[in-house]
């Protein structure tokens, strides 16, 4: 037994015969795309989102050796505003330079 389907249908169709319609629908949709874009990569869950670029709460105070330098937290460099003389502990900046931890932790 075959019901016929009576739901309705809506279709659209655009049609653009000005090209600086056409140019500006194009911007549009690409501009708009790049923000989804950048939004999607920039998240936390992303691929440049969250400790990548600093952008996160911070990966100092986890206890994990985050940019795998061979310190972790206070014994990392990164986690100082003066890293030079270990002033300025701060838990919520990032660990991302693993050229500068130190072998044997802070001195």
């Amino acid at each position: 037994m075959d019901e016929e389907d009576n739901s309705p249908q809506v279709t659209v169709n655009v049609e653009v015969k000005d090209s600086t319609t056409r140019t500006i629908l194009i911007a549009a949709v690409v501009v708009l795309g790049g923000v989804s874009l950048a939004m999607l990569l920039m998240s936390n869950g992303g691929v440049l989102g969250g400790d990548h670029l600093g952008l996160g709460s911070g990966t100092c105070g986890d206890g994990v050796d985050n940019d795998n330098g061979g310190q972790a937290d206070r014994d990392d460099p990164d986690c100082y505003n003066n890293p030079e003389v270990w002033q300025g502990y701060d838990d919520s900046r990032d660990e991302n330079d693993p050229q500068n931890d130190p072998p044997g932790g802070r001195p």
